[in-house]
């Protein structure tokens, strides 16, 4: 990793005196290109010299990707020719060596001087040093003596190390090193190009061999192209998806919005199937330390055993000292030095510890490397005279300190060496080695080419083996007869229905585009003819997978033919074979578990999966015998940590129906299709929501009664009970919903006055709802009762209510007597200054025989006093009648801040109704400021809660906050556009908030067309008391809900000043 400026300070009283090095450029990027190696004419002479290929290998100036740090500094150096005799002619391949320049930063300071670092940091000149610190005087930051440490620790290397080989290995390895990680990348640009040879001898020596990225980005669209650039180099060297894969995080600038963009990061790591990630960083750098400062990095969002940590107690710590120190224990492994010696001579290495053994635990013994006198063989095969290419084939490798890696440098005999190329051959599983070798890399030259042999060494030295020659030619076809090729039936599997063909010994004289095998089964004849695309393997054979799905799933004999597709595109037969195909079909066991009575559930389970056409999803239908499959309903089985899936069935997604329930399980396939496998069957019985409504203490006197609920449950628990209750008289413009208050012996009662309906008498309808513990409401029951009114009063009632003296808020009240005179409208005239200077008038037209109008000090120059109110009633005979209904003390608070002059203005609504003066100038309002909202001009017959809304903060100047709308839906996209939209209806909102429904589902998430809006007054114990507009009959009336409620579609807060 990065070098850091500081080391840790383990003292609590001053900062250790050390010297570190300094962060060096951790690999400026240099393409390197292949070595040009100029011709030496061979001579007749016996001595006969090896051709110059020596080149400095220089940084090429690219633009930096502000990685912050100071260039490479790369040398070549001309390596002497081996003293191994080889073949006149033989290259010799340059060392390039990698010379970094040390220095050393010495800081001592007393720990109350401890910002002086942080200053000292920000002079530093580097761009990409980072500086880390220890706990001070808290302690070493997350010692944890009681973590368990893997008995082998592991290095990292970057091109700082340079050349490592495997013996150095081997002595790394004796030191008790189990892995290293190898820097593959930096940015979107840099690769390490040394990263193949430490990797793949890191490899022969036994080690665990683990990758990083140094990463610098600032966004997530940048997170995502430096994964995708970590990936490709992982892909070039071939290393396995399993690979650990370490995001280095050190470059300062990326701690804003870290968070994010490393999710980002990983997100695009899975998405290509790099799924086993680590994140490299300081202990100050994460959230989870007990330095003096927490990071930014949010180690819940990644998991803390997914980070190795750096932290350095002191300037060279030893790994056994750093075993019983098991500092940040609880992460997945700890870096504790960058100034570990392990060979000595050589570059040093951070050392570090592994806790959960995610970089060492597949380590193994370094395989025994034959050795023995030099010898290797090299063939040419598949020489392709059409596409101009051919393989080369090393076989006998053996060298006296053993082999290492195996080299083939190849050129033209046209114009000495301006084409060579030095390859890497591969190893095959045989223990042969190959390259593929094409013109086109080589100015596409024809005639004589020459191929030479080159080992490296165990110990590093480089020698030269032997050399052959071979003719290429493009475009040409040789006279090698007809093609051939040896088809093989491989991993037939009668589990998944497939088979492999598999073709060597190829023989394509007429060039080789590609190789293709139509096969099909004997049933039904070519019905199920498919033409197979074979893929070419690393050890020059073709292959391809027949499976019996893509062919009907038959089964029995089936015929597999070889066609080579030429240079020119034609297709020539070579050869055929037949096999047997048996495949199994798809199984499982389907069991109920979890039959639960009082929540009218089960789950279904599968286990026991046979899929031998592949597996996407499981699915189970299900439905209840009652009415056929009206409630059928196709269930996603969720598979778990076992291997198995399993769905949860709710009655409630089932209209409640109880008896017999069918569930069936089906797997979708590969290829998408659905595939009946088993099903069975279960009874479910419900416990029954119950409540038992009784009518108690009618008084004919006055027209009341008492509503006694008793015997209250519901399966889903029981939040509130609610009744509500009207007359007959005029339909339900009397209703009113009751909540109903627990009494001692558990039952719950509401008292009902004839009074607050309108002084209706007659038949009364009473029904009984709970609010369920999930925020749901249900029906229980219903009843009807007979009221008398004896009493009933001829007059007029007019009164005030509601009194809010700090809101500087009431209510006047006007009831109709139900055999007075037929009220026509109402006015009230309301003044606090003693010459009525601050004197409004309210007008009201009654919709009913119960009548309000809110009266706010707001409208009065928010003035503190006596308010006098005089109400007048205009009866349709035309007569008037006047009430003083004397003085209330308001006392209204001054309000400044945007929120409270939010919900000011919609208390100061509560009470007006549709079609009442109040409603019509909201309307009024809304339609007064152009252009209006989709160009709709709102008309007082409309819905208008969401008027209500726009013109409260209208009214209030604060329009920008929420925007302009009169449907809630078309607000929802504006809320977004703000930044100001939660979906989640389940989170608590503040006051202030706005908040939306939808009334067509009680369950969240609730995601459905939203059909209501209002305004959040305010939260108290798991309530919301919400004020809403053309609520309940067409009033601005306030409302409450339990935090999560079904109906709650989601919330807005706006940005408040």
């Amino acid at each position: 990793m990065k070098k850091k400026d500081f080391i840790y300070y383990a003292s609590a009283a001053l900062l250790l005196a050390v010297s570190v090095r300094p962060a060096y450029a951790d690999e400026q990027e240099s393409a390197v290109q292949p070595i040009q190696v100029k011709a030496e004419q061979a001579q007749d002479s016996v001595a006969k010299t090896a051709p110059d290929d020596s080149e400095t290998v220089e940084p090429k100036g690219e633009t930096s990707i502000d990685r912050q740090e100071e260039q490479e500094k790369l040398q070549a150096e001309q390596k002497t020719e081996s003293s191994q005799s080889v073949p006149a002619s033989l290259p010799k391949q340059s060392e390039t060596k990698v010379e970094n320049q040390s220095a050393s930063i010495e800081e001592t300071a007393q720990r109350e001087e401890a910002s002086k670092v942080d200053e000292a940091a920000s002079k530093k000149g580097a761009v990409g040093n980072t500086t880390f610190y220890s706990a001070g005087h808290a302690g070493p930051a997350s010692r944890s003596s009681d973590v368990a440490v893997q008995p082998k620790t592991f290095v990292d290397v970057s091109s700082h190390n340079g050349s490592i080989s495997v013996n150095d290995y081997r002595t790394l390895a004796n030191k008790g090193v189990g892995g290293v990680v190898v820097k593959l990348t930096e940015g979107t640009t840099y690769r390490n190009p040394y990263a193949g040879e430490q990797a793949r001898n890191a490899q022969l020596a036994g080690l665990q061999v683990s990758a990083y990225a140094f990463s610098h980005y600032t966004s997530e669209e940048q997170a995502r192209a430096e994964a995708r650039h970590f990936i490709s180099e992982a892909r070039n060297l071939n290393l396995p998806k399993n690979t650990v894969m370490v995001n280095d995080m050190e470059d300062a600038k990326m701690k804003d919005n870290i968070n994010r963009n490393t999710l980002a990061w990983a997100d695009e790591m899975r998405k290509n199937g790099y799924t086993n990630l680590m994140y490299y960083t300081s202990a100050s750098w994460i959230d989870e330390n007990n330095l003096r400062g927490k990071g930014p990095v949010k180690t819940a969002q990644f998991g803390l055993e997914n980070f190795w940590v750096a932290q350095y107690p002191t300037a060279k710590l030893s790994a056994n000292d750093a075993k019983i120190l098991r500092y940040n224990g609880r992460a997945g492994a700890w870096q504790f030095t960058s100034q570990a010696e392990l060979l000595p001579g050589k570059h040093v290495f951070d050392h570090s510890v592994d806790y959960t053994g995610r970089f060492t635990s597949q380590a193994k013994p370094a395989p025994e490397v034959a050795k023995g006198p030099l010898s290797g063989k090299i063939s040419i095969e598949n020489n392709d005279s059409l596409a101009g290419r051919f393989d080369v084939v090393i076989s006998n490798v053996l060298a006296p300190q053993g082999v290492a890696s195996v080299s083939v440098p190849v050129w033209s005999d046209d114009k000495g060496q301006d084409d060579l190329v030095w390859y890497h051959a591969t190893r095959q599983q045989d223990g042969r080695y190959r390259v593929t070798v094409k013109a086109s890399d080589h100015k596409n030259t024809t005639g004589k080419y020459h191929v030479h042999l080159y080992y490296t060494q165990l110990n590093g030295e480089q020698i030269g083996v032997t050399a052959t020659t071979t003719e290429v030619s493009i475009g040409k076809t040789a006279n090698k007869g007809k093609p051939s090729g040896k088809v093989t039936i491989e991993n037939n599997n009668s589990t998944t229905g497939s088979f492999d063909a598999v073709i060597r010994d190829i023989v394509a004289p007429n060039g080789l585009n590609e190789v293709l095998i139509p096969t099909w089964s004997e049933v039904n004849g070519q019905d199920d003819l498919v033409w197979h695309k074979a893929v070419k393997q690393a050890d020059g054979s073709y292959r391809a997978t027949i499976k019996a799905s893509d062919h009907k799933n038959s089964q029995g004999k089936y015929l597999a033919h070889v066609y080579y597709v030429t240079a020119t595109g034609t297709k020539e037969f070579v050869t055929g074979t037949a096999t047997i195909v048996h495949h199994k079909h798809s199984a499982g066991t389907l069991t109920i578990e979890n039959n639960n009575s009082t929540t009218g559930s089960f789950d279904a389970v599968i286990r026991d999966i046979v899929a031998p056409n592949g597996l996407n999803e499981v699915l189970v239908p299900t439905w209840s015998e009652v009415n056929g499959q009206d409630d059928l309903v196709w269930h996603k089985a969720v598979k778990q940590a076992d291997g198995s899936y399993r769905a949860t069935i709710k009655a409630s997604d089932h209209k409640n129906s109880q008896g017999k329930y069918l569930s069936h399980v089906y797997y979708v396939t590969a290829t998408g299709t659905k595939e009946f496998v088993t099903g069975t069957a279960t009874t479910v019985h419900q416990s029954k929501v119950t409540g038992i409504l009784t009518i108690t203490n009618k008084n004919p006197e006055v027209g009341s009664f008492e509503v006694v609920i008793s015997d209250v449950f519901s399966p889903k628990g029981v939040q509130s009970v609610q009744v509500p209750v009207w007359s007959d008289q005029g339909g339900q413009d009397d209703l009113i919903w009751y909540n109903a208050t627990r009494q001692s012996d558990g039952s719950y009662k509401a008292s009902v006055k004839a009074e607050n309906h309108k002084n209706s008498t007659g038949t009364y309808h009473v029904h009984l709802y709970y609010i369920q513990n999930d925020g749901s409401r249900i029906g229980v029951h219903s009843t009807t009762t007979q009221v008398e009114y004896h009493n009933l009063t001829h007059k007029t009632k007019a009164y005030i209510k509601d009194v809010n003296s700090q809101t500087g808020t009431f209510t006047v009240a006007v009831d109709q007597s139900a055999q007075g005179k037929r009220i026509k409208n109402i006015r009230a005239a309301v003044w606090s200054q003693a010459h009525q200077e601050n004197l409004s008038w309210y007008t009201q037209t009654p919709a009913g025989g119960h009548t309000e109008i809110g009266i706010a000090a707001v409208n009065h120059g928010n003035k503190q006093g006596d308010y006098t109110t005089h109400v007048y009633v205009d009866y349709t005979d035309g007569s008037v009648e006047g009430f003083n209904l004397g003085q209330t003390r308001l006392i209204p608070q001054q309000v400044t801040d945007q929120k409270n002059k939010v919900i000011r203005a919609a208390a100061n609504l509560v009470g007006a109704s549709t079609g009442s003066p109040a409603h019509q100038r909201m309307v009024a309002d809304y339609n007064s400021v152009k252009p209006l909202p989709v160009g709709y001009a709102v008309k007082n017959t409309d819905d208008w809660c969401d008027v209500f809304v726009t013109v409260v903060f209208q009214r209030e100047g604060l329009s920008h906050l929420v925007g302009r709308e009169c449907g809630v839906e078309r607000h929802i996209q504006i809320f977004k556009k703000l930044g100001i939209w939660n979906e989640d209806g389940t989170t608590t909102p503040q006051s202030g908030d706005i908040i939306t429904f939808n009334w067509d589902k009680d369950t969240q998430q609730n995601d459905g067309w939203a059909d209501h809006i209002g305004i959040v007054e305010r939260v108290e114990n798991g309530w919301i008391h919400t004020i809403e507009g053309n609520s309940s009959n067409g009033v601005v009336r306030r409302n409450t809900y339990r935090v999560g409620h079904g109906n709650i579609r989601g919330f807005a807060r706006p940005h408040y000043q």
